[in-house]
């Protein structure tokens, strides 16, 4: 009697689980597909949305540099020199920084309205 409960159980194991795989992959394989393009399309639009946000905040920087360069050299050209020396006396050491802060300060709302009209673009194409 126990050799054929051995018996039964060598067998029947070994066929619940290779019908059990069949059945799991039957079940599975049609979810991953959707599970993968929901992933994808996800990070698609993350992405687009930091390239975005990227994109302009490279741009206020570059502007920032540009806004610093024209004024200090306005300031050099067009003053005398000692009134230049006494007039740095009053500037800022980060004067790029304090640019910077002022015009993203100015063009926050600007900004805003750049990221929100790309992203909901970008978003529902």
């Amino acid at each position: 009697m126990l050799g054929w409960i051995k018996g039964f159980l060598q067998k029947f194991f070994p066929n619940l689980f290779k019908r059990f795989n069949g059945w799991l992959l039957a079940f599975i394989t049609p979810l991953i597909a959707p599970f993968f393009e929901f992933i994808t399309k996800l990070f698609r639009k993350v992405a687009l949305f930091l390239l975005i946000v990227a994109a302009i905040g490279t741009a206020i920087v570059v502007f920032a540099k540009a806004v610093e360069s024209v004024v200090g050299r306005i300031a050099t050209e067009m003053a005398p020199a000692d009134l230049i020396v006494f007039g740095q006396m009053f500037l800022p050491s980060n004067l790029a920084q304090g640019i910077t802060i002022l015009l993203f300060a100015r063009l926050h709302s600007l900004v805003f309205m750049w990221v929100h009209r790309l992203t909901e673009k970008f978003i529902h194409t």
